[in-house]
């Protein structure tokens, strides 16, 4: 919230002191005071053209320093700008009709361009940058591996080829980690949401699939490999399928050029945020009813979790 605040802040009243429109050959520039009119005539212009031209305000601060760091982050389309006064500046405070210059900041863009608005060092910009990298590396090389050894080990070698020697094991993880850099990279480019959405999205797969397994897992004896696995399919494809239904547009921008559940369409008026939740339920639910109506599990099963309920070899609870 700090770094939102002081980016809009240093946006706030600052003077346009020219306006590019469009690249290459096609780049227009117009300087401002004396091309003012000119410009929006050919903003206005291309806002009814199919095909958008880019459109970046050089602009200078309240203090008479030029926004570079504005110039920049408009170029990669993450930052823009509309002069709808037409005034010659860009004031993001309500006029007396209620109107006001808008500002397109992407979420994304908040911590790496904070550095650049305080004026730091090159360097201080780098090791931010760098740190989230890290981080971002760090987590994708250790689910990277999760995902290889639970297909290699946990599916391929338990159900399909128990007998698969070591070195068709590395090979199935080596096709699952490119299968999975593959699909990262086409969501990386075609995104559902910003970081906090998918951030969410994960969290409410994972309740809608994991958690009804290990919590019952823990505290039932009845049960059993049948219901935990139907439970989990149930709840992962509900809700995947209703993630991919909301956001169909941003996933799959090739078929679909709007969401297939709006807003008003929304179940029970939930976000696809929140849709985790009934998953969840919908997994505790079928998890239930499947191992009720099926064999229980082995007596060895039943006493392993008697087990983790009460460790082997503890003395009863005294009172103090």
């Amino acid at each position: 919230m700090f770094a939102r605040y002081n980016l809009v802040k240093s946006i706030h009243q600052s003077t346009i002191n020219k306006i590019v429109l469009g690249t290459g050959s096609d780049e227009r520039e117009f300087v401002f005071p004396e091309m003012k009119e000119a410009a929006f005539e050919a903003i206005g212009r291309n806002q009814d053209l199919k095909t958008k031209l880019p459109t970046v305000y050089y602009l200078t601060s309240t203090e008479g320093k030029p926004l570079d760091w504005a110039t920049r982050w408009q170029k990669t389309g993450l930052l823009a700008f509309d002069d709808v006064n037409q005034d010659g500046s860009i004031s993001l405070k309500l006029d007396s009709k209620g109107n006001s210059e808008r500002a397109s900041i992407d979420k994304d863009i908040i911590v790496l361009a904070t550095p650049e608005v305080a004026s730091l060092p090159p360097w201080v910009i780098a090791l931010v940058a760098t740190g989230g990298l890290a981080a971002a590396l760090s987590t994708a090389a250790g689910l990277l591996l999760v995902i290889s050894s639970s297909l290699a080990h946990d599916m391929y070698c338990r159900y399909l080829c128990p007998n698969a020697s070591e070195a068709k094991k590395v090979m199935i993880g080596r096709i699952a980690i490119l299968v999975a850099i593959f699909a990262a990279g086409y969501f990386g480019i075609n995104p559902p949401g910003f970081v906090a959405e998918i951030v969410a999205f994960a969290f409410g797969l994972a309740a809608a699939s994991f958690f009804p397994a290990i919590f019952l897992g823990i505290f039932s004896t009845r049960v059993n490999r049948a219901g935990a696995v139907t439970g989990m399919i149930v709840g992962l494809v509900f809700t995947m399928v209703y993630l991919v239904m909301c956001t169909s547009n941003k996933v799959l921008p090739m078929f679909f050029e709007h969401e297939l559940l709006t807003k008003d369409q929304w179940l029970f008026g939930i976000s696809p945020q929140g849709i985790g939740t009934v998953g969840m339920l919908l997994n505790f639910v079928v998890t239930i009813a499947i191992s009720s109506v099926t064999k229980p599990p082995p007596r060895e099963v039943v006493e392993l979790v008697e087990m983790v309920r009460v460790p082997k070899g503890s003395g009863k609870a005294n009172s103090h």
